[in-house]
């Protein structure tokens, strides 16, 4: 009766929580809609498409200025005037154009801003594919352990037949029988909090791949890794550095500090042309005619130093030396950026080699603790062993598999972020 009643909830558990149809999702979907549909990631798409366009248009900021206008007046009406005053119509056409080297320099800056844009793009996409992955395989490891578990389960109900029936034949004390209730009622307990764990990550993973109903089941169609790669030789603090999205944005940065120097410094000491030209034709409408009336018009070039800026103390003088400054602390913060790397690259590589020698270890320990299982089982039945014994056997059995998947949960994630940190 006890365990029809068992097994009445946890298929009532398994009824509410899992709808009728599931929709298969394999690891490589997951990823590819995550970045597809990623808000960060989308909006670092339009800066690049802001930044392109700036690229693209940089030479607009050096183009002559031209304007043309039309001007109609007509002389104001005089006592002493002997005649109708004249309609005049006037045309200006005009053209402007300053030079300074500093401005062909400062161009390169949309460049380095372009790619500095598409880093941030770059490092947008490779976070949320860590996130998702991480996330994807943290459900294979909760589902793995809710299949431990509805086997522990299964076990302590056919326990429970054989312990009952030995109760009822005066071979045991009822004692034996409600320790191994409660064992099962707490099991059932840990196999609920479980599934609704892993039904709370798979709505998570639901809407960070943008579905509609989050609350739609997904079947995870890939499994955790079952091979372990013992060469790490790849992974190397060179491509670690080479790979680092902070590292290539800070010589970036480097570069338009150059460039920002470069055309500071010709701003000051080279001279600025201005050229300039206008013409303006003016015709006269009388008695129904135009006629040419006469035009004006007028070209200057114009060389000029701006003395001040040359000056100690002077606005571009101390713009230069606060560039200086900038200098420093971009050495400083390439030495930290570099630091962090090296840290996060050998806690990974330790992370991993102490995830491969606790998977061997758990391996070992499920095997002993199996052959121990059996062993005690047999002696339990046979009246030689405690319902404790068997218990904490039971229970070795399931912390050794436990151990193992969380192992190897650690080793796909030190990978994963290894992985990450490389680029490979």
């Amino acid at each position: 009766m006890i365990k029809k009643i068992i097994l009445t909830i946890i298929v009532s558990i398994f009824i509410i929580s899992s709808p009728l149809f599931a929709r298969n999702l394999s690891l490589d979907d997951a990823v590819g809609e995550a970045v597809n549909k990623s808000a960060q990631v989308l909006s670092n798409a339009l800066e690049i498409e802001n930044a392109t366009i700036d690229d693209e248009n940089k030479y607009a900021s050096i183009y002559p200025t031209l304007s043309v206008s039309g001007t109609a007046y007509k002389a104001n009406d005089s006592v002493y005037a002997t005649v109708t005053p004249s309609l005049y119509l006037s045309t200006t056409l005009s053209a402007s154009f300053a030079f300074n080297p500093a401005m062909i320099t400062s161009l390169q800056t949309t460049s380095l801003s372009l790619k500095n844009k598409i880093i941030s793009f770059d490092k947008a996409k490779k976070d949320v594919e860590l996130q998702i992955k991480k996330i994807y395989y943290g459900i294979l490891v909760q589902e793995a352990a809710l299949d431990l578990q509805k086997e522990n389960i299964d076990y302590l109900q056919q326990t429970l037949e054989n312990t009952q029936a030995a109760y009822e034949n005066g071979d045991i004390p009822e004692i034996n029988v409600l320790q191994l209730k409660a064992q099962i009622s707490s099991q059932v307990a840990n196999y609920e909090k479980t599934q609704t764990t892993i039904v709370s990550q798979k709505r998570t993973l639901a809407f960070l791949i943008g579905l509609d109903d989050i609350t739609e089941d997904l079947n995870l169609t890939d499994t955790l890794p079952t091979t372990y790669d013992d060469d790490l030789s790849k992974y190397t603090l060179e491509k670690a550095f080479a790979a680092s999205p902070d590292l290539q944005s800070s010589q970036i940065n480097r570069q338009m500090l150059d460039v920002n120097k470069k055309a500071l410094k010709e701003s000051t000491y080279f001279p600025s042309l201005s050229l300039s030209a206008s013409y303006n034709p003016t015709w006269e409408v009388a008695d129904g005619a135009i006629d040419y009336y006469y035009d004006a018009g007028s070209v200057s070039a114009t060389i000029a130093f701006n003395i001040t800026n040359m000056l100690p103390g002077s606005s571009n003088q101390k713009s230069l030396q606060k560039l200086d400054v900038s200098y420093s602390q971009l050495e400083l913060g390439n030495t930290s950026i570099k630091d962090n790397i090296v840290l996060e690259f050998n806690s990974n590589i330790e992370a991993i080699k102490e995830a491969k020698k606790q998977i061997e270890l758990s391996k070992e320990s499920i095997d002993l603790s199996k052959q121990s299982f059996e062993l005690t089982s047999l002696s339990y039945e046979s009246g030689f062993s405690t319902f404790s014994d068997l218990q904490s056997a039971q229970l070795s059995v399931s912390n050794a598999q436990l151990s193992l998947l969380q192992a190897q949960y650690s080793y796909v994630s030190a990978l994963l972020d290894l992985e990450d940190q490389c680029s490979i």
